[in-house]
């Protein structure tokens, strides 16, 4: 399971039309689209490189995490932002019900994120995490499968400021 974070309203740095094949099949019908990628594995190569592509150029468009590295993202996310994500949005931030944020309120978030990188905080928070889980092994197995990592946290504050608001599903 994971967690797929979709921006609302995102910056376009590099359009889609300038990633053909992507184009072609990314609005397509789940279906249709499958059964013809399915046919080459040059085409279907050539389709994720253009996706992967087109998304790192707009960092405001998608981003996932799988459910071990999302929780204690968001959990940061609500602990240096609390007056951004409440008890009801962090609730539902891990369900993938649709929650989000506006497009204020998110890139609020991605530059508070940003700060605390900067400062130092993210980092001290990560090697706290990290002992944390240490500490935990022998008794808590699953607290170390949750892993917590500045560059993810990053990745997510980028995403936020060019998200235009974002809903997790």
């Amino acid at each position: 399971m994971g967690m797929d974070v979709h921006g609302i309203n995102p910056k376009q740095n590099k359009n889609m039309e300038d990633f053909p094949t992507y184009n072609k099949f990314a609005n397509m019908d789940f279906d249709v689209k499958w059964k013809e990628l399915d046919k080459s594995d040059k085409l279907k190569d050539k389709f994720f490189e253009e996706m992967n592509e087109y998304e790192a150029s707009n960092p405001g468009v998608y981003f996932r995490n799988n459910c071990w590295w999302w929780r204690p993202l968001w959990n940061y996310c609500a602990e240096i932002a609390p007056d951004l994500i409440d008890d009801d949005l962090w609730n539902s931030g891990h369900c993938n019900d649709g929650a989000g944020l506006n497009g204020k309120d998110a890139k609020e978030l991605g530059h508070r994120l940003l700060k605390e990188i900067a400062n130092g905080n993210t980092i001290e928070y990560q090697a706290s995490y990290q002992q944390f889980q240490e500490d935990k092994k022998d008794e808590d197995k699953f607290a170390s499968m949750y892993p917590f990592d500045i560059d993810n946290v990053e990745r997510f504050a980028l995403f936020c400021i060019d998200s235009g608001g974002f809903e997790i599903y």
